[in-house]
């Protein structure tokens, strides 16, 4: 693979080259600082202008555009990274070499079409696409606070990361979505376009001359180029043991979150060992987590530790039932408190990196995952795939141990269950 950054006035353009596949994909990213309101104002501007523009002005002559197009995918994320808001436009289609020359100019143009030509009339987005894109989130709200986990971890962020973006619940943005005016909304978009940081990374075996070229000639857009966002949340105070909340929900499960913080980690204890150590915590099925929780108590459903890199946090979940709260939690502790006197060898740490190692090489499978491990490193400083492989396997128990300190308790998090028919 070959890799350029260019940076030009208004956007910077990354590109990656590699003959591995045949299509080639573009996502266009739009990033400013995150909050609430803005996160709801650019998910409806993403789904507006996905639903019809000027050129295509129903969804229907988009839909026929993509196939000519020899069926190009578009698709539209909005995605909040710790202290940024990255809302993506992305087009995947076929190289020339398998389609007919000229289809990525086409498609360069049907993108920047998409992005900059929406349909509107007297400074307001077209009426029926504006409120569709309102009853789609509002369902989109639905579906996630009917959803026992999704729920468990937004209101677990939430308390953890008071005053920063993890407080930002999807939960609480009904009457948002309610108050938002169409003709703000298009304000909104304006302002957008003109003020946001925009990052553009195209991969494929393209030819990087013509690229450069083509996107300079499609893609209009003069924005002031705002200041570089770190990414990264940072907590200033941090806490030496866990604070206990509760709630009931109406569910047959309960659920378990336990939440740490971690503090003044360097780039590489939060790329490797931090994942190594939570690996062995509750990674997989070899975790002590695993082992000594699920199968030899048989205390839960399901248990697992994961890591939240950009939001400095680490979390341990678990399903069990509401009668073996106190035991579970008890039992999770000591397995925690095992770890971090040392108990532990080579062994784990080597099941550990080599379930990294493999994961690494099926980045390279996928445009999709080559492309979001571009946009990481440039974005969070993160290591490319090949790096990854190398000081992945670096990692020592004293590294673990060395880390250990940096992490520190911070949420018990127990969802009740409340149903009467509850499995035992």
């Amino acid at each position: 693979m070959e890799y350029k950054k260019i940076v030009n006035k208004n956007y910077n353009l990354h590109l990656i080259k590699t003959d591995k596949f045949k299509k080639t994909m573009i996502r266009i990213n739009f990033k400013s600082k995150v909050n609430k309101i803005d996160l709801i104002k650019r998910k409806l501007i993403s789904e507006i202008l996905l639903e019809a523009n000027l050129i295509y002005n129903t969804k229907r002559l988009l839909a026929i555009k993509t196939e000519d197009l020899y069926n190009l995918s578009i698709y539209d994320n909005c995605t909040i990274s710790g202290n940024a808001l990255v809302c993506s436009f992305i087009a995947s289609f076929l190289n020339d070499k398998y389609s007919e020359e000229g289809l990525f100019n086409e498609a360069v143009r049907f993108l920047c079409d998409v992005i900059f030509k929406p349909k509107v009339e007297d400074e307001k987005f077209d009426s029926k696409a504006f409120e569709l894109a309102k009853k789609r989130m509002r369902e989109e709200l639905d579906s996630i606070k009917e959803n026992p986990n999704a729920y468990l971890s937004e209101q677990a962020y939430k308390i953890m990361g008071k005053n920063t973006s993890l407080e930002i619940s999807s939960f609480e943005s009904y009457d948002i979505i309610d108050s938002i005016d169409n003709h703000d909304l298009y304000l909104s978009y304006l302002s957008f376009l003109k003020s946001d940081i925009v990052d553009i990374f195209v991969i494929g075996n393209i030819d990087f001359k013509e690229v450069e070229n083509i996107i300079r000639q499609e893609f209009s857009i003069n924005d002031r180029k705002a200041k570089d966002i770190n990414h990264y949340i940072e907590f200033k105070r941090v806490k030496t043991r866990f604070r206990i909340e509760k709630e009931e929900i109406d569910n047959n499960q309960s659920l378990l979150f336990l939440g740490y913080k971690t503090k003044d980690l360097t780039n590489y204890e939060l790329q490797y060992v931090l994942p190594v150590y939570s690996y062995i915590l509750g990674g997989g099925p070899d975790s002590r987590l695993f082992k000594n929780v699920r199968e030899k108590h048989s205390l839960c459903y399901s248990i697992s530790s994961q890591i939240r890199q950009v939001s400095n946090i680490m979390f341990i979940t678990a399903g069990i039932n509401s009668k073996d709260y106190k035991k579970a939690l008890s039992l999770i502790k000591t397995e925690v408190d095992n770890i971090n006197k040392g108990m532990f060898d080579d062994s784990d740490i080597n099941k550990a990196k080599l379930t990294y190692v493999t994961a690494y090489k099926e980045i390279k499978d996928s445009l999709n995952s080559i492309l979001n491990n571009y946009t990481n490193h440039e974005y969070l400083d993160t290591d490319l795939i090949e790096d990854k492989e190398k000081n992945i396997m670096k990692v020592t128990k004293k590294d673990i141990m060395n880390v250990i300190p940096k992490i520190y308790p911070d949420l018990v998090y127990f969802l009740e269950g409340t149903k009467k028919h509850e499995e035992d």
